[in-house]
Protein backbone atom coordinates (compact mmCIF):
# COMPACT_ATOMS: atom_id res chain seq x y z
CA UNK A 1 0.00 0.00 0.00
CA UNK A 2 1.16 3.63 -0.43
CA UNK A 3 0.27 3.77 2.94
CA UNK A 4 2.58 3.02 5.56
CA UNK A 5 0.74 1.17 8.09
CA UNK A 6 3.23 0.90 11.16
CA UNK A 7 3.72 4.89 11.07
CA UNK A 8 -0.05 5.32 10.45
CA UNK A 9 -0.58 3.27 13.69
CA UNK A 10 1.99 4.59 15.58
CA UNK A 11 0.69 7.90 14.87
CA UNK A 12 -2.74 7.41 15.73
CA UNK A 13 -1.49 5.72 19.27
CA UNK A 14 -2.93 2.43 18.90
CA UNK A 15 0.52 0.87 19.11
CA UNK A 16 3.76 1.43 20.96
CA UNK A 17 7.02 1.34 19.04
CA UNK A 18 7.67 -1.99 21.32
CA UNK A 19 4.34 -3.32 20.38
CA UNK A 20 5.52 -2.66 16.41
CA UNK A 21 8.75 -3.80 16.39
CA UNK A 22 7.60 -7.10 17.81
CA UNK A 23 5.16 -7.45 15.42
CA UNK A 24 8.16 -6.91 12.39
CA UNK A 25 10.04 -9.66 13.71
CA UNK A 26 7.11 -11.97 13.51
CA UNK A 27 6.24 -10.74 9.81
CA UNK A 28 10.10 -11.23 9.02
CA UNK A 29 10.16 -14.81 10.60
CA UNK A 30 6.85 -15.99 9.74
CA UNK A 31 6.15 -14.29 6.56
CA UNK A 32 2.77 -12.60 7.06
CA UNK A 33 1.86 -9.34 6.43
CA UNK A 34 2.14 -6.58 8.87
CA UNK A 35 -1.29 -6.37 9.84
CA UNK A 36 -2.24 -9.68 10.22
CA UNK A 37 0.95 -10.11 12.55
CA UNK A 38 -0.56 -7.07 14.46
CA UNK A 39 -3.59 -9.33 15.30
CA UNK A 40 -2.07 -12.52 15.81
CA UNK A 41 -0.25 -10.82 18.66
CA UNK A 42 -3.62 -9.25 20.05
CA UNK A 43 -1.72 -5.83 19.41
CA UNK A 44 -5.11 -4.65 17.84
CA UNK A 45 -8.38 -6.14 16.98
CA UNK A 46 -8.98 -6.83 12.92
CA UNK A 47 -11.91 -4.87 13.17
CA UNK A 48 -10.09 -1.74 14.60
CA UNK A 49 -7.57 -2.27 11.50
CA UNK A 50 -9.92 -2.60 9.16
CA UNK A 51 -12.04 0.46 10.19
CA UNK A 52 -8.81 2.78 10.24
CA UNK A 53 -7.11 1.97 7.30
CA UNK A 54 -11.33 2.29 5.46
CA UNK A 55 -10.80 5.66 7.18
CA UNK A 56 -7.39 6.99 6.17
CA UNK A 57 -7.50 5.31 2.55
CA UNK A 58 -11.27 6.51 1.36
CA UNK A 59 -12.54 3.15 0.87
CA UNK A 60 -15.67 1.01 2.85
CA UNK A 61 -14.72 -1.70 4.51
CA UNK A 62 -16.52 -4.97 4.03
CA UNK A 63 -18.07 -6.86 7.12
CA UNK A 64 -16.80 -10.63 8.10
CA UNK A 65 -20.24 -11.58 7.97
CA UNK A 66 -20.57 -10.33 4.41
CA UNK A 67 -16.98 -11.70 3.52
CA UNK A 68 -18.05 -15.08 4.56
CA UNK A 69 -21.42 -15.53 2.32
CA UNK A 70 -20.98 -14.60 -0.89
CA UNK A 71 -23.19 -15.74 -3.74
CA UNK A 72 -21.99 -18.48 -6.33
CA UNK A 73 -23.15 -16.44 -9.33
CA UNK A 74 -20.91 -13.56 -7.87
CA UNK A 75 -18.14 -15.67 -7.14
CA UNK A 76 -18.27 -16.87 -10.78
CA UNK A 77 -17.67 -13.16 -12.05
CA UNK A 78 -13.76 -13.69 -11.10
CA UNK A 79 -11.99 -17.35 -12.01
CA UNK A 80 -10.22 -18.58 -9.31
CA UNK A 81 -6.47 -17.75 -10.53
CA UNK A 82 -6.96 -13.95 -10.33
CA UNK A 83 -8.61 -14.00 -6.97
CA UNK A 84 -5.50 -15.92 -5.55
CA UNK A 85 -3.01 -13.94 -7.66
CA UNK A 86 -4.45 -10.64 -6.12
CA UNK A 87 -5.97 -11.91 -2.79
CA UNK A 88 -9.28 -10.51 -3.54
CA UNK A 89 -13.03 -11.45 -3.59
CA UNK A 90 -16.03 -10.48 -5.16
CA UNK A 91 -18.79 -10.04 -2.37
CA UNK A 92 -21.64 -8.72 -4.79
CA UNK A 93 -23.28 -7.43 -7.85
CA UNK A 94 -25.39 -5.18 -8.63
CA UNK A 95 -25.75 -4.91 -12.22
CA UNK A 96 -22.60 -4.14 -13.80
CA UNK A 97 -21.65 -3.03 -10.58
CA UNK A 98 -18.95 -5.14 -8.87
CA UNK A 99 -18.13 -4.97 -4.86
CA UNK A 100 -14.67 -6.61 -4.44
CA UNK A 101 -13.03 -7.29 -0.82
CA UNK A 102 -9.17 -6.18 -1.21
CA UNK A 103 -6.40 -6.23 1.01
CA UNK A 104 -4.85 -3.71 -1.16
CA UNK A 105 -7.61 -1.37 -2.70
CA UNK A 106 -4.61 0.85 -4.75
CA UNK A 107 -3.45 -1.74 -6.11
CA UNK A 108 -4.95 -0.18 -9.65
CA UNK A 109 -3.96 -3.36 -11.59
CA UNK A 110 -6.24 -5.35 -10.11
CA UNK A 111 -8.89 -3.36 -10.21
CA UNK A 112 -8.10 -3.09 -14.43
CA UNK A 113 -8.29 -6.90 -14.67
CA UNK A 114 -10.82 -7.81 -12.55
CA UNK A 115 -13.07 -5.21 -14.34
CA UNK A 116 -12.08 -6.62 -17.80
CA UNK A 117 -12.68 -10.15 -17.00
CA UNK A 118 -15.75 -9.45 -15.48
CA UNK A 119 -17.32 -7.08 -17.85
CA UNK A 120 -18.03 -4.80 -14.43
CA UNK A 121 -17.28 -1.50 -12.85
CA UNK A 122 -15.30 -2.23 -9.95
CA UNK A 123 -16.07 -1.29 -6.46
CA UNK A 124 -12.71 -2.12 -4.14
CA UNK A 125 -13.43 -2.77 -0.67
CA UNK A 126 -11.00 -3.09 2.18
CA UNK A 127 -10.82 -5.73 4.53
CA UNK A 128 -7.91 -7.67 6.63
CA UNK A 129 -5.68 -10.04 5.39
CA UNK A 130 -7.18 -12.79 7.98
CA UNK A 131 -10.60 -12.31 6.48
CA UNK A 132 -9.19 -12.56 2.85
CA UNK A 133 -8.00 -15.57 3.38
CA UNK A 134 -10.63 -17.65 4.75
CA UNK A 135 -12.60 -16.35 2.23
CA UNK A 136 -9.71 -17.55 0.17
CA UNK A 137 -9.73 -20.49 1.39
CA UNK A 138 -13.92 -21.61 1.36
CA UNK A 139 -14.85 -20.36 -2.35
CA UNK A 140 -11.65 -20.90 -3.99
CA UNK A 141 -9.42 -23.98 -2.03
CA UNK A 142 -6.90 -21.71 -1.66
CA UNK A 143 -4.89 -23.75 0.88
CA UNK A 144 -1.23 -22.30 0.73
CA UNK A 145 -1.96 -19.84 3.69
CA UNK A 146 -2.73 -22.09 6.70
CA UNK A 147 -0.86 -19.95 8.87
CA UNK A 148 -3.14 -17.00 8.24
CA UNK A 149 -6.33 -19.47 9.21
CA UNK A 150 -4.52 -20.06 12.24
CA UNK A 151 -4.53 -16.45 12.83
CA UNK A 152 -8.07 -16.53 12.05
CA UNK A 153 -8.62 -19.52 14.22
CA UNK A 154 -7.21 -17.71 17.05
CA UNK A 155 -8.62 -14.03 16.70
CA UNK A 156 -11.98 -15.68 16.83
CA UNK A 157 -11.64 -16.57 20.43
CA UNK A 158 -11.22 -12.52 21.46
CA UNK A 159 -13.53 -10.93 18.93
CA UNK A 160 -14.78 -8.93 22.08
CA UNK A 161 -11.09 -7.68 23.58
CA UNK A 162 -10.43 -4.39 23.39
CA UNK A 163 -6.99 -4.08 21.51
CA UNK A 164 -3.47 -3.84 24.29
CA UNK A 165 -2.22 -0.04 24.26
CA UNK A 166 -0.50 -0.05 27.33
CA UNK A 167 3.33 0.81 26.76
CA UNK A 168 5.77 -2.17 27.09
CA UNK A 169 8.29 -1.53 29.99
CA UNK A 170 12.00 -1.25 28.39
CA UNK A 171 14.91 -2.73 30.25
CA UNK A 172 18.45 -1.65 29.83
CA UNK A 173 20.32 -4.63 28.89
CA UNK A 174 18.56 -7.17 26.80
CA UNK A 175 19.42 -10.95 27.55
CA UNK A 176 19.49 -13.13 24.28
CA UNK A 177 20.31 -17.11 23.66
CA UNK A 178 22.31 -18.21 21.06
CA UNK A 179 24.29 -21.45 20.15
CA UNK A 180 27.87 -21.92 21.18
CA UNK A 181 30.43 -23.75 19.04
CA UNK A 182 30.24 -27.23 21.15
CA UNK A 183 26.18 -27.05 20.59
CA UNK A 184 25.64 -25.45 24.44
CA UNK A 185 23.51 -22.72 24.98
CA UNK A 186 25.07 -19.33 25.72
CA UNK A 187 23.00 -16.38 27.24
CA UNK A 188 24.37 -13.18 25.99
CA UNK A 189 23.70 -9.92 27.65
CA UNK A 190 23.83 -6.79 25.54
CA UNK A 191 22.38 -2.92 25.76
CA UNK A 192 18.66 -3.27 24.18
CA UNK A 193 19.93 -0.57 21.50
CA UNK A 194 21.68 -3.33 19.94
CA UNK A 195 19.12 -5.60 19.65
CA UNK A 196 19.32 -7.31 16.39
CA UNK A 197 22.95 -7.01 15.76
CA UNK A 198 24.02 -9.13 18.47
CA UNK A 199 27.07 -11.39 18.41
CA UNK A 200 29.08 -14.07 20.40
CA UNK A 201 31.62 -12.82 22.47
CA UNK A 202 34.92 -13.86 21.03
CA UNK A 203 33.34 -15.35 17.53
CA UNK A 204 35.42 -15.64 14.88
CA UNK A 205 33.61 -16.51 11.31
CA UNK A 206 36.89 -18.79 10.45
CA UNK A 207 36.26 -20.86 7.23
CA UNK A 208 34.26 -23.90 6.99
CA UNK A 209 35.54 -27.46 5.94
CA UNK A 210 32.90 -27.56 3.52
CA UNK A 211 34.18 -29.30 0.34
CA UNK A 212 34.13 -26.46 -2.33
CA UNK A 213 35.14 -27.31 -5.95
CA UNK A 214 34.44 -25.40 -9.46
CA UNK A 215 31.21 -24.53 -10.18
CA UNK A 216 29.48 -25.72 -6.32
CA UNK A 217 27.84 -23.16 -4.38
CA UNK A 218 30.14 -22.47 -1.52
CA UNK A 219 29.80 -20.83 1.78
CA UNK A 220 31.07 -17.60 0.72
CA UNK A 221 28.56 -17.55 -1.93
CA UNK A 222 26.02 -18.59 0.44
CA UNK A 223 26.91 -15.60 3.10
CA UNK A 224 27.02 -12.88 0.26
CA UNK A 225 23.34 -13.99 -0.31
CA UNK A 226 21.96 -14.53 2.96
CA UNK A 227 23.16 -10.91 3.19
CA UNK A 228 21.47 -9.28 0.10
CA UNK A 229 18.31 -11.76 1.00
CA UNK A 230 15.09 -9.22 0.73
CA UNK A 231 12.29 -11.61 2.63
CA UNK A 232 12.33 -14.65 4.58
CA UNK A 233 11.54 -17.24 1.60
CA UNK A 234 14.83 -16.01 -0.39
CA UNK A 235 16.28 -17.16 3.22
CA UNK A 236 15.24 -20.48 2.91
CA UNK A 237 15.69 -20.50 -0.86
CA UNK A 238 19.42 -19.95 0.00
CA UNK A 239 19.36 -22.16 2.83
CA UNK A 240 17.76 -25.16 0.72
CA UNK A 241 20.39 -24.75 -2.51
CA UNK A 242 23.21 -25.41 -0.21
CA UNK A 243 22.33 -27.95 1.70
CA UNK A 244 20.54 -29.65 -1.40
CA UNK A 245 24.38 -29.71 -3.13
CA UNK A 246 25.69 -31.21 0.39
CA UNK A 247 23.50 -33.52 1.83
CA UNK A 248 20.85 -36.24 0.24
CA UNK A 249 18.11 -34.86 2.48
CA UNK A 250 17.45 -31.15 3.68
CA UNK A 251 14.40 -29.79 5.22
CA UNK A 252 13.32 -26.52 6.88
CA UNK A 253 10.09 -26.15 9.30
CA UNK A 254 8.92 -22.90 10.58
CA UNK A 255 7.75 -23.26 13.96
CA UNK A 256 4.96 -21.11 14.75
CA UNK A 257 2.99 -21.85 18.30
CA UNK A 258 1.91 -25.07 18.67
CA UNK A 259 3.16 -26.59 15.14
CA UNK A 260 6.14 -26.65 12.84
CA UNK A 261 4.99 -25.99 9.50
CA UNK A 262 7.25 -27.16 6.11
CA UNK A 263 8.79 -24.51 4.66
CA UNK A 264 11.51 -25.84 2.02
CA UNK A 265 12.63 -29.73 1.40
CA UNK A 266 14.91 -31.10 -0.82
CA UNK A 267 15.73 -34.58 -1.57
CA UNK A 268 18.14 -35.97 -4.28
CA UNK A 269 18.67 -32.44 -5.44
CA UNK A 270 15.27 -32.21 -6.33
CA UNK A 271 12.47 -29.83 -4.13
CA UNK A 272 9.63 -31.88 -2.21
CA UNK A 273 6.56 -31.20 -3.73
CA UNK A 274 3.93 -30.30 -1.14
CA UNK A 275 6.07 -30.13 1.90
CA UNK A 276 4.55 -26.55 2.39
CA UNK A 277 1.53 -28.48 3.15
CA UNK A 278 2.80 -30.37 5.99
CA UNK A 279 1.91 -29.46 8.98
CA UNK A 280 3.22 -31.31 12.70
CA UNK A 281 1.88 -31.09 15.62
CA UNK A 282 4.14 -29.86 18.70
CA UNK A 283 1.89 -31.01 21.52
CA UNK A 284 2.94 -35.04 20.87
CA UNK A 285 6.06 -36.60 20.76
CA UNK A 286 8.91 -35.68 18.32
CA UNK A 287 11.95 -34.77 17.06
CA UNK A 288 10.90 -31.68 16.37
CA UNK A 289 9.26 -31.39 19.84
CA UNK A 290 12.22 -31.81 21.60
CA UNK A 291 14.38 -29.51 19.83
CA UNK A 292 11.86 -26.94 20.57
CA UNK A 293 12.05 -27.92 24.43
CA UNK A 294 15.26 -28.36 24.48
CA UNK A 295 16.67 -25.72 21.89
CA UNK A 296 19.41 -28.37 21.40
CA UNK A 297 20.32 -30.63 17.93
CA UNK A 298 19.21 -33.98 18.24
CA UNK A 299 20.97 -36.62 15.87
CA UNK A 300 20.22 -39.71 15.05
CA UNK A 301 17.46 -42.15 13.93
CA UNK A 302 14.27 -41.34 15.02
CA UNK A 303 11.64 -43.04 17.69
CA UNK A 304 8.49 -44.28 16.25
CA UNK A 305 6.09 -41.90 17.25
CA UNK A 306 3.11 -40.86 14.34
CA UNK A 307 4.45 -37.47 14.43
CA UNK A 308 7.85 -38.77 13.51
CA UNK A 309 6.42 -41.19 11.27
CA UNK A 310 4.91 -38.52 9.37
CA UNK A 311 7.98 -36.71 9.09
CA UNK A 312 10.02 -39.38 7.99
CA UNK A 313 7.69 -40.32 5.60
CA UNK A 314 7.28 -36.54 4.05
CA UNK A 315 11.14 -36.57 3.64
CA UNK A 316 10.89 -40.10 1.93
CA UNK A 317 13.25 -41.96 3.54
CA UNK A 318 13.03 -44.87 6.16
CA UNK A 319 13.15 -45.70 9.94
CA UNK A 320 16.38 -46.23 10.28
CA UNK A 321 17.76 -43.18 8.49
CA UNK A 322 19.90 -41.01 10.59
CA UNK A 323 18.68 -37.17 11.12
CA UNK A 324 20.57 -34.04 12.30
CA UNK A 325 17.94 -31.90 13.56
CA UNK A 326 19.10 -28.32 14.67
CA UNK A 327 17.27 -25.16 16.17
CA UNK A 328 17.84 -22.00 14.62
CA UNK A 329 17.33 -18.87 17.98
CA UNK A 330 16.47 -15.89 17.59
CA UNK A 331 15.66 -13.71 20.97
CA UNK A 332 15.17 -17.10 22.89
CA UNK A 333 12.69 -18.46 20.20
CA UNK A 334 13.30 -21.39 18.54
CA UNK A 335 11.76 -19.90 14.98
CA UNK A 336 12.89 -22.69 12.45
CA UNK A 337 14.02 -26.27 12.53
CA UNK A 338 16.55 -27.46 10.11
CA UNK A 339 16.55 -31.08 9.30
CA UNK A 340 19.60 -33.16 7.45
CA UNK A 341 20.19 -36.93 6.79
CA UNK A 342 23.49 -38.76 6.17
CA UNK A 343 25.69 -40.94 7.92
CA UNK A 344 26.25 -40.84 11.76
CA UNK A 345 29.97 -40.37 10.73
CA UNK A 346 29.37 -37.34 8.53
CA UNK A 347 26.44 -35.63 10.43
CA UNK A 348 29.06 -35.75 13.65
CA UNK A 349 32.06 -34.40 11.53
CA UNK A 350 29.48 -31.68 10.27
CA UNK A 351 27.74 -30.41 13.52
CA UNK A 352 29.91 -27.76 13.93
CA UNK A 353 29.95 -26.45 10.09
CA UNK A 354 25.83 -26.48 10.24
CA UNK A 355 25.85 -25.03 13.64
CA UNK A 356 27.65 -21.74 11.97
CA UNK A 357 25.50 -22.05 9.33
CA UNK A 358 22.58 -22.04 11.31
CA UNK A 359 23.78 -18.84 13.33
CA UNK A 360 24.70 -16.81 10.13
CA UNK A 361 20.68 -17.32 9.09
CA UNK A 362 19.42 -16.00 12.54
CA UNK A 363 21.78 -13.01 11.72
CA UNK A 364 19.83 -12.98 8.20
CA UNK A 365 16.45 -13.13 10.20
CA UNK A 366 17.21 -10.08 12.02
CA UNK A 367 18.77 -8.24 8.80
CA UNK A 368 15.56 -8.24 7.40
CA UNK A 369 13.80 -7.52 10.66
CA UNK A 370 16.18 -4.05 10.61
CA UNK A 371 15.30 -3.50 7.25
CA UNK A 372 11.27 -3.83 7.94
CA UNK A 373 11.81 -1.27 10.47
CA UNK A 374 13.78 0.66 8.28
CA UNK A 375 10.73 0.87 5.81
CA UNK A 376 7.87 0.88 8.32
CA UNK A 377 8.84 3.24 10.10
Amino acid sequence: MAIKLGELLLNEKLITPEQLNEALKSQVIFGIKLGSSLIELGFIADEQLCAILSRKLGVPSVSRLILSSVSPETLTLVPAELAKKYRLVPIKVEGKKLALAMTDPTNFMAIDEVAFVSGCVVHPHIAPDVWITAALSKFYQAWEDIRYLRIEGEVANRRKKSPKTEAVPKAETLEIQMTGDSGELLDVEIPVEFEGFANLPGYQDDDFSTRESIGRYTVDRLSLDFASAKNRDQVADVFIKYLGQEFKIGALFVIHKNMAVGWRGILSGNLIKGFDKLSVPLNKPSVLKDVLDTQRFAMGTLIQTSENTQILKSLGVSADTPLLVLPIIMLRKVVVALIVSADMEVLGKRLLELQKLVYKASLAFEMLIIKNKILMT
